[in-house]
């Protein structure tokens, strides 16, 4: 049965309204499993989804997955806020979403764009703003704290109030030592954990970096950038990577006494 070109695309348009990870496919490709993570956390089906937290490596995915979130909930109507360490750190993230904008065969139309803000016709709107105490008064479906572990924690403080009640907070970050808001929550395991850890990628590239950086970047550095372990001053993690896998594994049985 041959089906019209317009039903084709309707239909299409259909499943990514439905599926962020479809946008997502349709945009720019397969999206790795932590992105998939992310872009499918929902508070309505998972109260535990109101507060992710992905412990992240650099150069892994992390703004990638910051605009496609981002812009899959403006195209549904909903007012995200992205909070970054610094003001062209937030300039830079809000060009990712218009780049992932760009190449959305499905996007609907922006009606405003300025240096700090995306609105789309159906009212959708994505502010990208510095993170600092003074950022109060706005209100949001979605915030997204991006470099979260390098945030103040009174701008943290400040910030996280202006999520609507049924909304989601995303704090992505690579770890800053075991001090501050993010190691607090990652520690005390006060949202849902996502690892992202660039040495378990299977993309080329992503391997290749982490083969170069092994190479010539300080044992310290290359385990905080890469390995995602929270260290302290002198290099010494309270918490192995081993330790936290096997917290997580849900294929050990039970103990019976």
């Amino acid at each position: 049965m041959t089906v019209a070109a317009n039903v084709r695309d309707f239909l299409a348009g259909l499943t990514v309204s439905l599926d962020p990870v479809e946008r997502f496919r349709a945009a720019i490709g397969v999206p790795d499993p932590f992105q998939v993570e992310i872009l499918r956390s929902d508070p309505a089906n998972d109260p535990q989804d109101a507060m992710l937290c992905c412990v992240a490596s650099r150069q892994i995915g992390k703004s990638t997955a910051i605009a496609a979130l981002a812009w899959d909930d403006a195209t549904r109507g909903k007012t995200v806020l992205i909070a970054c360490p610094s003001l062209r750190q937030s300039t830079e993230l809000l060009r990712r979403v218009v780049e992932f904008k760009n190449a959305d065969p499905f996007a609907p139309k922006v009606v405003r764009q300025v240096q700090t803000e995306i609105e789309t016709m159906n009212g959708g709107r994505i502010i990208s703003i510095p993170a600092t105490d003074n950022a109060r008064g706005m209100t949001c479906d979605t915030l997204i704290l991006d470099e979260a572990a390098f945030h103040e924690d009174e701008a943290i403080t400040a910030l996280l109030p202006m999520r609507r009640s049924t909304g989601r907070t995303l704090m992505i970050s690579t770890p800053n030592g075991r001090q501050g808001f993010f190691w607090e929550v990652f520690s005390e395991k006060k949202a849902r954990i996502i690892f992202a850890r660039s040495v378990d990628s299977n993309r080329p590239d992503v391997l290749s970096k982490v083969e170069y950086d092994r190479r010539f970047m300080a044992d310290f550095r290359f385990r905080q950038e890469h390995l995602c372990e929270f260290l302290s001053g002198n290099g010494t993690q309270l918490i192995s990577w081993d330790t936290l896998s096997r917290a997580t594994d849900n294929t050990e049985k039970a103990l019976v006494l």
